[in-house]
C-alpha cells in the first residue's frame, strides 16, 4: 500500500501535529514527560514463575512411563490414599494462582 503525501498531511490533520513541531510555544525538548509506570503483583510474579517452570520441564518421562505400564500390567501397581489427596490439593491451588 502507497501512501501519498497528500494521506500523510490529511492524517496529521487528525491527528494532531508532526512529530518534533511547536505546540503552544512549548517543544518537545523542554516539555514535561510523563513515564509510564508498570506494577506487577505479587500473585503475578508467582503465576509467571510458575508458567516458566511449566515450558521447562519434560512433557514425558519415558522411562517412568514404561516403569509403570509394567506394575500395572504385573497387578503390583499401588497408589498411597495421602499421595492421592496431596495431589488433589496441589491441583486446587494451582488452579487458584493461575
Amino acid at each position: 500500500m502507497l501512501i501519498s503525501k497528500t494521506q500523510l498531511q490529511n492524517i496529521l490533520k487528525v491527528y494532531g501535529k508532526a512529530p518534533g513541531a511547536k505546540v503552544g510555544g512549548v517543544t518537545p525538548s523542554n516539555a514535561v514527560v510523563k513515564n509510564d509506570e508498570l506494577a506487577i503483583s505479587r500473585e503475578s510474579r508467582i503465576t509467571q514463575k510458575a508458567m516458566q517452570a511449566i515450558k521447562q520441564a519434560d512433557d514425558i518421562r519415558l522411562d517412568r512411563v514404561s516403569e509403570l505400564k509394567e506394575q500395572i500390567s504385573a497387578g503390583t501397581y499401588t497408589v498411597s490414599d495421602d499421595e492421592v489427596a496431596e495431589k488433589i490439593i496441589e491441583t486446587a491451588i494451582l488452579d487458584r494462582l493461575i
